[in-house]
C-alpha cells in the first residue's frame, strides 16, 4: 500500500485505508516514550540489583542479596525476644507457685484457647459430646496445673513419644466378650451410676466387672488419674449416659484425642493455657 502525505496535518500515512479513512503514522507522544523507557531501566536495575529469576533449587540473589523472608523471619525473632522478656515470670515460675496465685499468666491466653482449643472444647469451656467440660473436678488426668501443661503438651493419644494413653477397648466388635457378658456388665454399670437397671443381669455383671474392668476403672468403679479410667459412678458421660450409650461403648471401644501442642506452641502459649484452664475450673 502506498504511503502518502496527509495534507491537512502533514504527517504521513501507514497505508492503511478503511472506506476512504487513512490511517496517520501518528508517534508516540514524548513523556510515553519517556516513561517506558524509565520503566525500562528500573526494571533491568531490579533484575540486577534484587533476587529475580528462579531456577531448580534456588534463585538469583542480585547484588544488594536481598530475602523478604529473612527480613520477616528476623522481624518475627525480635518481637518474640520481646515476648519472652516480658513474660520472663511465667517462664521461671515453677507449676507450684503459679498454681499457689502468683498473678502471672497471659491476658491473650483467652484468645489463644479460642483459636486452638474452643473448637473441641467450647468458648466457655463446657465441652460437647466427646470433648470433655474443663470447668468440673472430674477429669481423667490431673487437673492440678503441672498436670494441664502435661496435657496439653504430649496430648492424649497423640502424634508424640510421651502423650498419655487411655483406650477402651471394644469387648464386642473385637470378640472380647460375648453379648451376654456385654449386656450383664452394662447394666452393673448403670447401677454404679445410680441408673434404672436389671438387677439379675447386674449381679451377673459385676463378676464381668470385676475381671475385665476393674484393672482400669478400679473395683469400685471411679476410675483413676494415673491411667485416664474415668469415674462410672458419677453423672458426667463424655459420650453420653443410659443404657443404649454404655451399650454402645462397650462394643465399639473408645479412643478419644487430645493433640500434642508441643512443637506447635511454644512454652509462653502452653503456660498461658494451663494458667487460663486452671483459672477457669
Amino acid at each position: 500500500m502506498p504511503v502518502e502525505t496527509d495534507p491537512t496535518t502533514g504527517q504521513t500515512t501507514t497505508g492503511h485505508e478503511w472506506d476512504g479513512i487513512k490511517e496517520l503514522d501518528t508517534p508516540l507522544p514524548r513523556p510515553v516514550v519517556w516513561f517506558y523507557a524509565a520503566s525500562l531501566l528500573f526494571a533491568a536495575g531490579c533484575f540486577v540489583l534484587l533476587p529475580a529469576v528462579p531456577y531448580v533449587t534456588d534463585y538469583t540473589r542480585g547484588l544488594l542479596d536481598h530475602s523478604s523472608r529473612a527480613a520477616v523471619m528476623t522481624e518475627v525473632e525480635e518481637a518474640n525476644e520481646r515476648r519472652r522478656e516480658a513474660h520472663a515470670d511465667l517462664l521461671a515460675a515453677v507449676p507450684a507457685a503459679l498454681e499457689a496465685g502468683t498473678g502471672l499468666g497471659d491476658r491473650a491466653a483467652a484468645v489463644l484457647f479460642d483459636d486452638n482449643c474452643a473448637a473441641c472444647h467450647g468458648r466457655d469451656l463446657a465441652g460437647q459430646p466427646g470433648f470433655p467440660d474443663l470447668r468440673d473436678d472430674e477429669w481423667l488426668w490431673p487437673n492440678d496445673l503441672e498436670g494441664i501443661i502435661t496435657t496439653i503438651r504430649y496430648g492424649v493419644n497423640a502424634d508424640h513419644d510421651d502423650t498419655r494413653a487411655s483406650e477402651m477397648p471394644a469387648y464386642g466388635r473385637d470378640g472380647l466378650l460375648a453379648q451376654a457378658d456385654i449386656t450383664a456388665v452394662a447394666e452393673f454399670v448403670l447401677e454404679i451410676a445410680g441408673l434404672d437397671h436389671d438387677a439379675a443381669l447386674s449381679a451377673a455383671g459385676a463378676v464381668v466387672f470385676a475381671e475385665q474392668c476393674a484393672s482400669c476403672h478400679g473395683d469400685d468403679g471411679r476410675g483413676g488419674l494415673a491411667n485416664g479410667a474415668p469415674n462410672l459412678t458419677d453423672d458426667k458421660w463424655l459420650y453420653g449416659g443410659g443404657r443404649e450409650a454404655v451399650l454402645d461403648i462397650l462394643w465399639t471401644g473408645k479412643s478419644g484425642v487430645m493433640p500434642a501442642w508441643d512443637g506447635r506452641l511454644d512454652e509462653i502459649a502452653i503456660r498461658s493455657l494451663a494458667l487460663y484452664v486452671h483459672n477457669m475450673q
